[in-house]
């Protein structure tokens, strides 16, 4: 059955609920019973709650039918405890350490009420209470087996299920009895008796449940359908069913559209001519009594027309340029000029666009500079008109450049104050260091002093001496000055003359003529267009 999806504007992570064991791998448990005891009908109000040996019986006598059975109790919290709910059982058996046997066919069932061992008996579920029917209340049979020796094994992988998945109707009881229209005995050790006592062996897959996709990322053009592989992945008792949300446009089918983890399904998209070029997410679930998404960024291309690819959250640093490329293609047979300009821009943000016009295919960088200052997010939306207007949003976010100065004492003494001062009045937080080991904690890095300036334990090492060329170090030995610019992890800015003197006096310098002095170009401005660097 095809389906349509309803509108989902948000992108979600690949979700996996919970990851309780790793994906294909089964875990084991053994779960010993903490009570057991038998009842007979020859002693209809006698109990039996301390013997080390249990009794299935059952026989006629001069017409008359005597039996014994057997009650055991697995604590079923412990159980869940241990096994999360909705876990898939692969195995569960019941061990029984035979004492003597005729080799009957037993059957395991749960029963009512709530038994107090030391005053159940044949007629009584506890001191008071009787049963309905007389030898325990049964509720439905849960396996059987022969009673053989050593060992009765018999198989209950469906009670283990029913009890981890909170089905079970008992609380815990288990009564064991010779099957119906046989005779004979079984007799086996009880939990009295230490290690061969009953107890379960458990083999489980725990719960979970994830998506894996084929391809993540579709491009698809109008009037196209497509198929993809979805991968659900985990282990669970209990169905899931698959389903899809995106643009209403959009028909959906999976086959199959529900199933046990792990399995596979094949999705198939319809795009129909009529369906608006651009970049959607649609998001694929799996849904039951746990969850799991995955996302599908899906590109519809229009047949005559073009897309615009590119970025779509981008972080600045106040007042550092960061360039972005966008990629303008043709879709179909599209043929013709399209221009780029700005529709809308937080008032903090400077953007420049170039080329602003161009024939797909072509790039257009876009330039963003943020205020100094700032620490906020914004969109920005471009326009781009050809056939057809095209609006792309980028969502911007910025904030306040970190600082850092790298120097000996000597030059800090005459330089920090012009440094100190121009950071107080940009709002720029300014910190020393004095490990090259810091410079990727920070936007800018400011070393004072050229090749020759001497280390100290603020300065444990001249950087300027591998970063300056050859050239740089002998303007500075002839009397000049410099501010250099490195880009690594930080940009790394250094300022220097042919002494500290000239050093310090540079930081008050106006180099590219706009009134700023270098000191506060550093906090405010980009180093990189600094005259000189």
């Amino acid at each position: 059955m095809r389906a349509s999806v309803r509108a989902l504007p948000l992108l979600l992570a690949v979700l996996l609920l919970p990851p309780l064991s790793p994906m294909g791998a089964s875990d084991s448990l053994e779960v010993r019973s903490y009570v057991d005891c038998y009842i007979a009908s020859w002693e209809p109000d006698t109990p039996h709650a301390s013997s080390e040996i249990l009794k299935v019986s059952r026989t006629t006598v001069d017409n008359d039918t005597v039996e014994s059975r057997a009650l055991l109790r697995f604590d079923l919290g412990e159980l869940r405890s241990y096994i999360p709910q909705y876990s898939k059982i692969i195995n569960a058996t019941l061990v029984l350490t035979t004492y003597n046997t005729s080799g009957p066919t037993i059957e395991v069932w749960d029963i009512r009420g709530d038994p107090d061992l030391f005053g159940t008996t044949w007629n009584s579920e506890r001191s008071g209470v009787p049963w309905d029917n007389p030898g325990g209340d049964l509720i439905e049979k849960w396996g059987e087996g022969t009673g053989s020796s050593p060992k009765a094994e018999i198989d209950m992988t469906s009670y283990v299920q029913a009890a981890v998945d909170n089905e079970l109707e008992s609380n815990g009881w288990l009564l064991i009895k010779i099957a119906e229209g046989q005779e004979g005995y079984y007799e086996f050790y009880s939990e009295v008796s230490g290690s061969n006592g009953p107890f379960l062996v458990i083999e489980y897959e725990a719960a979970s449940l994830g998506i894996v996709l084929e391809a993540p990322e579709v491009v698809v053009t109008q009037g196209e359908n497509i198929t993809m592989s979805v991968y659900v992945t985990g282990h669970l008792s209990k169905a899931i069913n698959l389903s899809l949300e995106g643009p209403d446009f959009l028909s959906y089918e999976f086959s199959p559209d529900q199933g046990f983890p792990p399995f596979n399904s094949t999705l198939s998209l319809e795009v129909p001519d009529t369906a608006p070029g651009g970049s959607y997410t649609v998001v694929i679930r799996a849904t039951g009594v746990m969850e799991a998404s995955a996302p599908v960024n899906l590109t519809i291309l229009e047949r005559r027309g073009f897309s615009v690819v590119g970025p779509s959250h981008v972080e600045l640093v106040g007042g550092l340029e960061e360039n972005i490329s966008l990629k303008v293609v043709p879709t179909g047979n599209f043929s013709g000029e399209v221009s780029a300009g700005v529709l809308g821009s937080p008032d903090w943000l400077n953007v420049s666009l170039s080329p602003q016009s161009g024939s797909p295919p072509f790039n257009v960088t876009v330039s963003l500079m943020s205020l100094h200052g700032v620490e906020a997010s914004g969109t920005l939306s471009l326009v781009f008109t050809g056939a057809r207007n095209r609006v792309y949003e980028i969502n911007v976010t910025t904030r306040v450049r970190r600082v850092a100065v790298y120097s000996n004492e000597i030059d800090w003494n005459l330089s920090s104050g012009a440094l100190i001062s121009a950071a107080n009045s940009s709002g720029v937080t300014l910190h020393r260091i004095n490990s090259t080991d810091e410079f990727g904690d920070y936007d800018v890095v400011i070393v004072l002093g050229g090749h020759k300036a001497p280390t100290d334990s603020f300065m444990p090492s001249n950087i300027a001496a591998s970063l300056l060329s050859s050239e740089e170090k002998a303007s500075l030995m002839e009397g000049g000055q410099l501010v250099h610019v490195s880009e690594d992890e930080a940009l790394v800015v250094i300022v220097a003359g042919s002494d500290r003197y000239k050093t310090s006096g540079l930081l008050q310098m106006d180099l590219n003529g706009n009134g700023i002095p270098l000191a506060q170009e550093l906090m405010t401005g980009d180093p990189r267009g600094i005259r000189g660097a």
